[in-house]
């Protein structure tokens, strides 16, 4: 009777553990998952295929942008060619074109055959293919 009921006790303990390890890693995973999921949902991430865009700056100059899904692109058609950087942001991307050049922030609004970056309401270029 003695042995049943330390049984019954440690049982009782290991159900107490498993279900305290279950609701942490339940915790842990969905505060984890969460921010991925939301950026994963950033238009940013329908452009960054590795393949060119034609891009139209709002005073009409026209380059081609590449951006990789590792956060690195590349832009030519400039005076110099650049090695952009970029980060999503869950409506659109920031990109930094270069090392001593800021990074700017843009909306990415689907268009008919691209996209369009805006801010603050006004159109700072055009995604094209």
């Amino acid at each position: 009777m003695k042995d049943a009921l330390i049984n019954y006790r440690r049982s009782g303990q290991v159900n107490r553990f498993v279900l305290l390890i279950s609701v942490f890693t339940t915790f842990v995973m969905g505060g984890s998952v969460a921010p991925v999921m939301a950026e994963q949902m950033s238009p940013a991430y329908n452009i960054t295929d590795g393949r060119p865009w034609k891009m139209t700056m709002d005073d009409g100059r026209v380059t081609t942008l590449v951006l990789f899904e590792n956060g690195k692109g590349k832009m030519s058609g400039g005076p110099v060619e650049l090695s952009p950087k970029w980060r999503a942001t869950p409506d659109g991307l920031c990109l930094k074109p270069g090392t001593l050049l800021p990074e700017r922030c843009v909306q990415l609004v689907r268009s008919n055959n691209g996209y369009i970056g805006m801010r603050a309401g006004e159109q700072l270029f055009k995604l094209e293919r």
